[in-house]
């Protein structure tokens, strides 16, 4: 299978953790969405041994804990904790926290180019042919033609 795509109801996602694994045949990276009532929160700390973690607030307001700091979050904060790190999250006491949650271990040899502002940097452009919604569009062309001059200079 080339992809795999599952819909799912942010306004009304279930309590506490959703994982995605099983749902699109993740074999790479962890996903899921938590979804704290107003006043609950982790009930333990955890860290990891190799991956690091990604936390993206949807909706909602509520803390982080990071070895022993208390991170404030309110929609639209993204915080990315080391694996080494202590951590668990707690809503609001008015407020639930509606968050995204990522991790992934490193990967060896990338980046390639130093200067790439991606971590994978084994992506391959197409900059011959464009999306049909960007057909005969000059302004993507010219900026497609001033991202592909970036990245070539970075892989120098």
């Amino acid at each position: 299978m080339k992809y795999n795509k599952h819909s799912y109801d942010l306004e009304n996602l279930p309590p506490w953790l959703s994982l995605l694994r099983d749902d699109i045949q993740l074999t790479s990276l962890g996903i899921g969405f938590v979804r704290l009532p107003a006043g609950k929160g982790y009930t333990f700390l955890h860290k990891h041994e190799f991956q690091e973690e990604i936390y993206i607030v949807l909706s909602g307001k509520g803390i982080i804990y990071l070895d022993g700091e208390l991170l404030s979050l309110s929609q639209g904060d993204v915080v990315r904790v080391n694996p080494e790190v202590n951590r668990a999250l707690t809503a609001d006491e008015k407020s639930e926290l509606v968050c995204i949650i990522m991790g992934a271990l490193p990967v060896d040899g990338f980046p390639r180019f130093p200067k790439n502002n991606t971590l994978i940097d084994d992506g391959i452009p197409d900059w011959e042919n464009l999306p049909p919604w960007c057909e005969g569009n000059e302004n993507i062309i010219a900026l497609n033609k001033k991202i592909r001059a970036q990245r070539e200079a970075n892989q120098k």
